[in-house]
């Protein structure tokens, strides 16, 4: 009988030592006992640890981030990915102790290994508070452990076995802990964006667009920076005519074609009724014109059907700018965009103004379209 016969006869599941009859018997379940106590004591320090950690946030990212830190700190993996069910939507994020930003290497063999990822949601050492990287990406070992209440899945990546340091109700545990942190991360998501969002169109409400140009105001250095105002012409008739469920429908056309007019790093807000604004953060005036004229003509292009009837639309746009050449405050940038609406109203709807003022005020002289910009007013364009 070799050696290993005799360990494997003499350990029982889980590695730990067979109890057997007589003093030896006595001395080896005593062993198992400590053995088993020290187990289980160290993942109950790590569960409840992990609870309080992951508890600590309701924003998903860092709640994601801290539970990738302190599983890392109990085993070395290589990459841990979290795939998250919300609704229709699958949103996945991994963690991983490698350079991500440094080596290209790397991150290419993780997008082999993981198909469904994208590079920007692979977040590295940084994330994980490391102080550089760490592990190597061998991927021997795959564990994937389910998400109650069809939540998602785990999957950890690693040189070694990630199932055997862990007893099965730590990991039953773990999980449950964790998707329950999720669970309150995603539901505080949908209040969060609930009280940011305008219930009929989607888009920003006014107290989103109001903070956020409070941050614009707050910034040291002023950066170029054009706020459009668009506005439905002749809105109260729509509503009086064809009744207020197509008025509805009309503003929910105009936020969707100023969706598809903006790019993503702009601001769209219902600043209230059929107005709308729109922030464009290092867009100098020229380029505010050719989106005001976008957003125009796409509008006037289009009809709404509702109960058979076409409903035509068009809208007026107000666009102002500031910059360090033509520095003014936000409330200025707000009132100087009014103004160049209400000269669009003024002069026949249907078109774009800009308010163009050296000194930052308008002396409300309006002149054709392409004017320098450098000349005090409001120009029209049609």
């Amino acid at each position: 009988m070799n050696s290993a016969m005799l360990i494997s006869d003499f350990l029982g599941q889980g590695g730990f030592p067979k109890r057997s009859g007589g003093r030896l018997g006595q001395l080896v379940g005593n062993v198992c006992d400590v053995m088993g106590m020290r187990r289980n004591l160290k993942e109950m320090t790590f569960i409840s640890d992990f609870c309080r950690i992951v508890s600590s946030s309701l924003i998903l990212e860092e709640v994601l981030a801290s539970a990738a830190r302190r599983i890392y700190d109990y085993f070395h993996y290589n990459l841990l990915v979290v795939s998250l069910q919300a609704g229709a939507e699958e949103r996945i994020m991994a963690f991983t102790p490698r350079d991500m930003n440094n080596s290209t290497e790397d991150l290419e063999v993780i997008m082999r290994n993981y198909s469904g990822l994208r590079a920007h949601d692979v977040k590295d050492y940084r994330h994980l508070g490391l102080a550089g990287p760490a592990g190597s990406l061998l991927f021997g070992n795959k564990a994937c452990l389910e998400l109650p209440t069809n939540l998602g899945s785990v999957t950890v990546y690693s040189e070694f076995n990630f199932i055997s340091h862990f007893s099965e109700n730590m990991l039953q545990g773990l999980m449950e802990i964790l998707a329950a942190a999720l669970r309150n991360s995603i539901d505080y998501g949908k209040i969060k964006d609930l009280s940011m969002r305008d219930g009929l169109t989607g888009l920003f409400n006014r107290r989103v667009l109001e903070e956020m140009l409070v941050l614009e105001g707050r910034k040291r250095e002023v950066a170029p920076f054009s706020l459009l105002v668009v506005d439905v012409d002749n809105f109260k008739m729509i509503n009086d005519t064809y009744g207020h469920p197509a008025g509805d429908r009309v503003l929910q056309m105009v936020a969707r074609i100023l969706r598809e007019s903006t790019r993503g790093a702009d601001v769209v807000a219902r600043s209230g009724g059929e107005e709308f604004s729109v922030m464009l953060p290092a867009v100098l005036p020229l380029g505010a014109v050719e989106i005001g004229e976008r957003i125009r003509k796409k509008l006037s292009r289009t009809t709404v059907t509702y109960n058979g009837k076409q409903i035509r639309v068009t809208a007026s746009v107000g666009i102002s700018h500031r910059s360090a050449k033509d520095p003014c405050t936000v409330r200025e940038l707000v009132s100087h965009a009014d103004q160049a609406l209400y000269e669009a109203k003024r002069s026949g709807k249907n078109r774009v103004c800009v308010f163009q003022a050296k000194s930052g005020t308008a002396s409300g002289k309006c002149h054709p379209g392409g004017e320098s910009p450098q000349e005090v007013g409001i120009a029209r364009v049609k």
